[in-house]
């Protein structure tokens, strides 16, 4: 009760003080000067660009495309005349620049000579995207700059919508002139299958056909290699042939000429076999005339043996005479038989002489014959050597020709069977043309050109967008931050017009000198969040889903950063405002309040769950846009522990200046 009195005593001095009062009632209102400017500044920059000058600059020189005039940039000119998205100014060139480095124009869009022309070139081989030149200057205003370019890319993407537009409607009148064409592409189609089954017809016969050819072939090849075999056979008995017949030939000619040689003896023999049996005949002669003369001898050389006396009868010359005579009679007499039988034998060799003179005769003319006979045959056997040499080298030739034959009409048996093969796919596949060809004729002569899609083809996606919590402007989405930030700011300088230690009487204790600026600073802080919240709930216009949440979660941060503050300048005294300021920047990156905290320095995320303005600025965005209180409860909490610790140390410093005070006043008064 001692703490209630003694900030009831202060709060009262405070009142009656104008000195104090002016200052803490300016105090009250710092937060919403802080966060409301900034929030006001901030609620949507984007509703008033239509007060942001731009230069545009247009150099288009037109185009022709599909025999129509295309004019993209004059296009463009009309239709930012109408868009009031930007303060259009269409001026020259030269003046864009000049205005661009005078300030007088954030940025300036070129629309160059060739813009039409390039957006002509989507169908060619290789398209040249039509361009526009975006100049800015980052120095004169960076955020200007960079909502400008998002202004660009939106309008990147409207002009090609247009320029899409304008192909569709050229793509779509193509497609009527390519229905007339397919519809005659399909009578076409129609007649190539008429043409396509008639081949296919005369591909399967001549398959047909080319397989019987390749079967008489191969036989072809067997019997012309038989007739190879044969020929060389053929040459080789009529070379034999040609050889005999040749020395068939010399031989007759030899003989013919022994036979004449021989005629010639024949002849030479019947004059001596004429002159032996004349001989004989005179031999038969004298020698039967020997005969009688031995006759008589013998017989006179007997009588003289008989006649003479016994002894020269007994003279053995006379017996060897007398035996010699009698052999001699006896000779004689075979000699006379003898000759008689060589005189009829000569005779008889003198006939047959004749009549072999006369068959020589006969043989040397049949051997002359049989010459002139044996020399044709040689010729005959020589040409006949030569043809069989001929024909084996021919039937040679034709076994090797009937082989490739053979090879070949195979070869051509299987491609005219992969011919009727394809000329059946042909068929069926000409047949599906000619359908198909008639079901495109259909449906592209149903097709017909309309605005509505040409729109489509131009912006064929439309992003259906779906939010889980709807922030309608930059104001509403950075209240969460400036609202914590004021706060924090207005805790801050309060301590620069409220008494931090000083009381309107002496505290009894340290606890009661802490309820009494405890309380006091409380009462500050949830004044001075209720100030903010009705002006920015009521002043500025601020919308939020969860009031009453809203308001608890503002007094809460306020209290939490007053805690804070008090607890910094109470221990530190100005130095303690030092560090507050140091703990007021660390907080402005590191809570996430206005890039995420995946995005700032890593030494910063890991300090951010140490700052109480990331539970502070977490809670308000749930409060001001979120559809459930889910989060919020943990986040109030974690802000009561900060109030409820600094608090604590709060409390702790000043039960240690109190004891120091109550130690000075007895140390001094024992010295008095």
């Amino acid at each position: 009760m001692r703490g209630l009195s003694l900030f009831g005593r202060e709060f009262s001095r405070i009142v009656r003080s104008p000195k104090l009062l002016i200052p803490i009632v300016g105090v009250l209102f710092i937060p919403i000067m802080y966060s409301g400017m900034l929030i006001g500044s901030f609620w949507d920059p984007y509703g008033k660009l239509s007060e942001l000058p731009v230069a545009v600059v247009n150099e288009d020189a037109g185009a022709q495309f599909e025999g129509k005039p295309l004019a993209v940039g004059q296009d463009l000119v009309d239709a930012l005349k109408v868009n009031k998205e930007f303060d259009w100014a269409f001026v020259s060139r030269a003046e864009a620049e000049k205005g661009v480095q005078d300030g007088d124009y954030y940025y300036v869009i070129e629309i160059p000579a060739s813009f039409s022309k390039q957006a002509t070139t989507l169908l060619d081989e290789k398209p040249q995207p039509a361009a526009i030149r975006y100049v800015s200057n980052d120095s004169g205003n960076y955020l200007a700059a960079k909502i400008g370019q998002a202004a660009i890319e939106k309008l990147q993407t409207e002009i090609s919508q247009q320029v899409t537009k304008a192909y569709a409607e050229a793509v779509f009148d193509s497609i009527g002139d390519a229905s007339d064409g397919i519809v005659q592409a399909s009578e076409g189609a129609g007649k190539l299958n008429d043409g396509a089954s008639d081949a296919e017809k005369g591909a399967k016969l001549l398959r047909d056909n080319v397989a019987k050819l390749a079967s008489g072939t191969e036989q072809l090849a067997g019997g012309v290699k038989a007739l190879g075999n044969g020929a060389g056979q053929l040459a080789a008995g009529t070379a034999a042939v040609r050889d005999g017949s040749a020395a068939l030939a010399a031989g007759l000619g030899k003989l013919e000429a022994a036979g004449a040689q021989l005629g010639g003896g024949a002849k030479q023999a019947a004059e001596a076999g004429a002159k032996l049996a004349d001989g004989l005949a005179s031999a038969e002669q004298g020698g039967a005339q020997l005969a009688g003369a031995a006759a008589k001898l013998s017989a006179a050389l007997e009588a003289y043996a008989a006649a003479a006396s016994p002894d020269a009868a007994q003279d053995p010359a006379l017996q060897e005479l007398l035996g010699a005579a009698r052999a001699v009679s006896a000779g004689a007499a075979e000699l006379s038989g003898g000759s008689a039988k060589l005189a009829a034998g000569g005779a008889q060799l003198q006939q047959g002489q004749l009549q072999l003179q006369q068959g020589l005769a006969a043989l040397h003319a049949q051997l002359a014959a049989a010459q002139q006979g044996g020399a044709k045959l040689a010729a005959g056997a020589e040409s006949a050597a030569a043809g069989a040499a001929k024909l084996a080298d021919g039937a040679a030739a034709a076994g090797r020709g009937a082989a490739e034959l053979a090879g070949g009409s195979g070869k051509l048996a299987s491609g005219s069977a992969a011919l009727a093969s394809g000329a059946e796919q042909l068929a069926g596949g000409t047949a599906e043309l000619s359908g198909k060809l008639g079901d495109a004729a259909k449906q592209t002569g149903g097709i017909t050109g309309t605005d509505a899609l040409y729109d489509m083809f131009a912006n064929p996606v439309h992003v259906d967008e779906q939010k889980l919590t709807e922030v309608p402007n930059y104001g509403t989405g950075f209240t969460p931050y400036f609202l914590s930030l004021g706060l924090f700011v207005g805790a801050l300088l309060s301590t620069m017009v409220i008494p931090m230690r000083e009381t309107g009487l002496k505290p009894r204790s340290g606890w009661s000198w802490f309820v009494s600026k405890v309380l006091l600073f409380i009462v500050v802080g949830v004044v001075q969040a209720l100030i903010a919240d009705a002006i920015l709930l009521y002043g500025i216009g601020l919308k939020v889903n969860h009031l009453g949440a809203f308001i608890g979660m503002s007094m809460l941060a306020s209290v939490a950063f007053m805690m804070i503050v008090q607890f910094l300048v109470t221990l530190l005294d100005q130095p303690g405002r030092f560090v507050a300021v140091m703990l007021l920047i660390l907080q402005l990156t590191g809570s996430a309040g206005t890039y995420p905290s995946e995005l700032i320095p890593s030494w910063l995320q890991h300090i951010s769950a140490w700052l109480p303005m990331t539970y502070t600025i977490s809670a308000f965005r749930e409060i001001v846009t979120g559809n459930e209180l889910l989060t919020v409860g943990s986040k109030a909490l974690h802000t009561a522990s900060f109030a409820v610790v600094f608090a604590a140390l709060s409390l702790i410093v000043f039960l240690m200046l109190h004891r120091k005070t109550k130690r000075d006043t007895t140390e001094l008064a024992a010295t008095a």
